[in-house]
């Protein structure tokens, strides 16, 4: 018996030691007076870590006036729940607040929604709600609300949410402003991860765009996903230089590449390093939409005689002064093609060059 009460003993003293928070909520005087300390500091950023709050506790921080001036708020492990931000949203002193991170705090779909629904948080530019319960419905009242327009930054790690509530995010009509959402360590299928993924790309080239580095985006694109994306954004009609070295590319990006009509003032392409064959090849070759392509850079990739002879027969790239394509497969009769060519006339360098 002694043994078993010093063991239970032992045990609650490592629950209170590990699990963050204390087992008892603060009382309403002892959060006030925790509060002012705290904004003592940092007059605009209140930060509650490991402080059991409930539906009282989120009462008593929604009903005091010493937060009209914060704009960043923070609740770690406050034991919230929907019912504390609930609270939260009937508060009439949150009045600069931009930033909101509710992490590890039992919030449900129904929480969600109360944040999608309260014009308390009209103004919120950051959301987070890292490890919690929302699941699809919750992230859907959150994609449709029109009170968070403003929202920048989404937080979603460690959730509930599936492959259509992911797709309703990344294709919100309401969340315009939307450019940073992570969605690590949710159950997400093919679809989902799909849609996410393009999400990402398409946020990195609107940024590169935004901060004048369009010619420089092929740098940070990856697989082929990723060139299917940037032609199916506006942007891609300024590009002038495209270096898309070493970035996984198969067949089917360049085939994108070569159908996309947004490419007419591409001066310089570089593919190089890639898995592009034959297919890739001959779909440059007989491309409608590069017909101002001076320099393109095929060297080590996997394109053979059919490839090599295609391009050597092209009449679609009249302004190439520069074809790389060495370290191929080309042999024989793809290296004759080339060197006879009568289309390529105006190349300057050797075809089988490094320079």
């Amino acid at each position: 018996m002694a043994r078993t009460f010093i063991g239970t003993v032992v045990w609650l003293l490592l629950l209170i030691l590990f699990s963050g928070a204390s087992l008892a909520p603060l009382s309403g005087e002892e959060l006030e007076n925790y509060i002012k300390k705290k904004l003592k500091h940092h007059p605009t950023i209140l930060k509650l870590n490991d402080k059991f709050l409930g539906e009282a506790g989120a009462h008593t921080l929604a009903e005091s006036s010493l937060l009209e001036n914060v704009e960043t708020l923070v609740i770690y492990n406050g034991n919230l729940g929907d019912e504390g931000v609930k609270m939260l949203a009937k508060s009439r002193h949150f009045k600069k607040l931009t930033s909101l991170s509710l992490e590890t705090d039992q919030i449900t779909d129904l929480g969600a929604k109360i944040i999608a629904e309260s014009n308390v948080f009209s103004k919120l530019k950051v959301l987070n709600l890292h490890h919690n319960q929302v699941g699809d419905r919750g992230v859907m009242a959150l994609a449709s609300s029109r009170l968070l327009e403003n929202l920048t930054d989404l937080n979603l790690n460690y959730n509930q949410i599936g492959d259509m509530g992911v797709w309703r995010l990344t294709h919100s009509k309401t969340l315009k402003n939307l450019r940073k959402l992570e969605l690590a360590y949710n159950p997400l299928g093919k679809k989902g991860k799909d849609s996410y993924e393009r999400f990402t790309i398409t946020q990195s080239i609107k940024r590169s765009y935004e901060e004048n580095r369009l010619q420089e985006i092929g740098s940070t694109l990856s697989g082929d996903l990723s060139v299917e994306v940037l032609l199916e954004l506006p942007y891609a009609s300024e590009l002038e230089t495209l270096n898309l070295k070493n970035a996984g590319l198969s067949n089917s990006a360049a085939v994108a590449i070569a159908h996309s009509k947004k490419l007419a003032k591409l001066t310089h392409l570089d593919l190089s390093g890639n898995r592009i064959g034959d297919e890739g090849a001959v779909a440059l070759a007989e491309s409608q939409g590069l017909k101002n392509l001076q320099r393109l850079n095929l060297n080590f990739n996997f394109i053979g005689d059919k490839g090599a002879i295609a391009i050597a027969q092209s009449v679609n790239l009249p302004s190439l002064v520069s074809l790389k394509l060495g370290q191929n497969r080309i042999g024989g009769e793809g290296a004759r093609a080339l060197t006879e060519s009568e289309t390529l006339k105006n190349l300057r360098h050797p075809v089988f060059g490094f320079y």
